[in-house]
């Protein structure tokens, strides 16, 4: 329903490059760049600035980027509306899906539940989980995205959004080949010893900040080298590029093709993940979140 050149925007803009936006919309990087040329054309406004690295938003193009979310979220709502008008009732929950987050934890947990709530159905809408856009997704939530899962244990996250826990992922440490601890099957924190472990920064997350206190304790020869406050894909690349141990999750044991992920066996530690949804939610996403919270609890008793 929106413009071609809108929604070819929106995703030069989600992607950071035209060969990225390319890629993803399955045609060339030269089409992509004529249809930003001549949206800019049309508006007789600069929206991008280009450079070695790709592009990024100018205070006009960020202005429309925002806006277009919203236009494309209410687009997408009523086409779902007309659906029901037109006697076809049904419920779509609109699921954030990225690398370090993706949709399956949820659709996974949604298969016994399926044939009992056949009216429910999911679109999965991809974004952007980098450090830099990662608080802004989270606060539009019930924009363009109904619900986030994965792990969202950060005080800023969470004051951002309403937080359903759903499980446990564990610690782990993830190192690069070659490492000379990466042919272990398993790793003890003594093993650690003399090394740089990458982690997330102290300050915003309580089970975080729990563990930094242990290492300083109990384990002073970890050298702890601070990341942000959130990880996204650039830390495993440096990582790997660095040659450095990274603490990681269980579940983002194959997120980067050049780290091996090992797990640590002398400790019981982990952080929670589970569902992010808006702080004031539809009615719609409202109804889902109490049958996964139902079937989240009886399936613990």
């Amino acid at each position: 329903m929106l413009s071609q050149q809108l929604q070819v925007f929106l995703q030069v803009a989600d992607s950071g490059s035209f060969a990225k936006a390319a890629q993803r919309l399955f045609v060339t990087p030269a089409s992509v760049m004529k249809q930003m040329n001549a949206l800019e054309r049309r508006l007789g406004l600069t929206l991008l600035m280009r450079n070695n690295q790709g592009v990024s938003l100018t205070a006009a193009g960020r202005s429309l980027y925002e806006d277009g979310l919203r236009l494309q979220a209410y687009a997408a709502d009523a086409v779902t509306r007309a659906k029901q008008a037109g006697g076809r009732d049904g419920v779509t929950i609109r699921v954030g899906s990225s690398l370090l987050n993706p949709s399956k934890v949820l659709t996974d947990l949604w298969a016994p539940l399926r044939e009992t709530y056949g009216n429910y159905t999911f679109r999965i809408v991809p974004y952007e989980d980098t450090k830099e856009q990662i608080l802004s997704v989270i606060t539009s939530l019930g924009d363009r995205i109904d619900v986030l899962v994965g792990s969202f244990n950060s005080r800023s996250m969470q004051a951002r959004a309403n937080y359903l826990p759903l499980g446990t992922y564990r610690f782990c440490i993830a190192l690069p080949e070659g490492h000379r601890l990466a042919s272990r099957k398993t790793l003890t924190l003594d093993d650690l010893h003399g090394e740089r472990v990458v982690m997330v920064k102290s300050g915003d997350t309580e089970r975080i900040d729990e563990f930094h206190r242990l290492l300083k304790r109990e384990h002073p020869q970890i050298i702890i080298e601070e990341a942000s406050y959130y990880y996204d894909v650039d830390t495993f690349n440096l990582c790997g590029q660095q040659g450095l141990p990274l603490l990681t999750l269980d579940a983002w044991a194959g997120v980067h093709p050049s780290l091996i992920t090992l797990p640590l066996v002398d400790l019981d530690y982990g952080v929670s993940y589970g569902i992010l949804y808006a702080r004031k939610p539809s009615e719609a996403v409202r109804g889902f979140i109490d049958i996964i919270r139902r079937h989240v609890a009886g399936s613990a008793e």
